[in-house]
């Protein structure tokens, strides 16, 4: 009973979830310390290696097929080379409880991208749910509180973090395709160095200007939660959900993500829980629930 207990997909999920949420407050304080791009690249550098080693330790070979090599390329790109800049920006623009909030919207992504491939029918109540959704975004893409300037600096940060958002829904879901061929381990670990390949000449110029003096102990934390915690376990932990559940029922954990992210943005940001904030949040939750749902009496569209 108890090995069934710890091989349960959604406890882990769950794990991962609170690991996420308070990733976005510790990310944004070595964001704010080295720069997006700088902390963003090592960060990944460090997963990368350390991922290759366990991948190698525990599955003996770390090689992918010839023919798969653009399909990984395209995960790295989706899920870091892309989504981790705009995302790491987002946060040095912006508030870690709006990016919690907004990345929260990934499987309306999924959900779309299912219905436009053809791979299953949209309900209307899903389209009603996507529209409640977006909805929800603008309240917290706006900014609004506050002076101006911090207004405009937020509202950038959130389009950066939406953008990101829409990459993080395209990994999840391209992504099921390796897991079916390949470990959670393996298609993460590949992904991260095709991302890596991208994220490169992204970074250099900020690089270029890093000290050693820079690596304090708030970046030397930060670094290993997001190299250990949010990046070697939780990723392998979410790919095996993909590959388990399926990328729509483990993209619904984003409810718990956004819920601890905002959380944990009060408790070490002091971040205000304004009314943006609440209103972004429950709208979003409601379009999530219901782009997710599927009954039989709904009416499906189909194209």
């Amino acid at each position: 009973m108890e090995e069934k207990r710890f091989d349960n997909p959604h406890l882990w999920l769950f794990l991962v979830a609170v690991i996420w949420g308070f990733n976005f407050s510790i990310v944004k304080a070595g964001v704010m310390e080295l720069g997006p791009l700088s902390f963003s690249f090592t960060r990944f550098v460090l997963s990368g290696i350390l991922m290759l080693v366990v991948l190698w330790r525990l599955e003996g070979s770390i090689g992918i097929e010839r023919k798969h090599l653009p399909y990984f390329f395209l995960l790295g790109a989706l899920g870091f080379g892309i989504y981790q800049p705009l995302w790491s920006i987002g946060l040095q623009l912006g508030l870690a409880s709006h990016s919690a909030v907004i990345l929260s919207l990934s499987p309306v992504v999924v959900t779309l991208l299912t219905f436009f491939r053809r791979e299953e029918g949209i309900f209307w109540v899903n389209v009603v749910g996507i529209g409640v959704g977006f909805l929800g975004v603008t309240f917290l893409v706006r900014g609004g509180e506050g002076n101006p300037t911090a207004a405009s600096y937020i509202m950038r940060g959130n389009l950066l973090t939406f953008i990101a958002a829409v990459c993080w829904g395209m990994y999840s879901y391209f992504g099921r395709k390796m897991v079916r061929i390949y470990s959670p381990l393996k298609t993460s670990t590949w992904s991260i160095i095709f991302g890596l390949v991208i994220m490169f000449p992204l970074a250099l110029s900020e690089m270029r200007d890093l000290a050693l003096s820079q690596f304090n102990s708030t970046v030397i934390f930060a670094l290993f939660y997001g190299t250990v915690l949010s990046s070697l376990l939780s990723y392998i932990i979410w790919m095996n959900g993909v590959k388990k559940l399926g990328a729509s029922r483990t993209l619904s954990y984003q409810y718990v993500i956004q819920v601890v992210g905002v959380v944990a943005a009060w408790l070490i940001f002091a971040e205000p829980l304004g009314w943006r904030v609440i209103v972004g949040m429950c709208f979003i939750s409601l379009g999530l629930w219901l782009s997710q749902k599927r009954k039989p009496h709904f009416r499906s569209i189909s194209i």
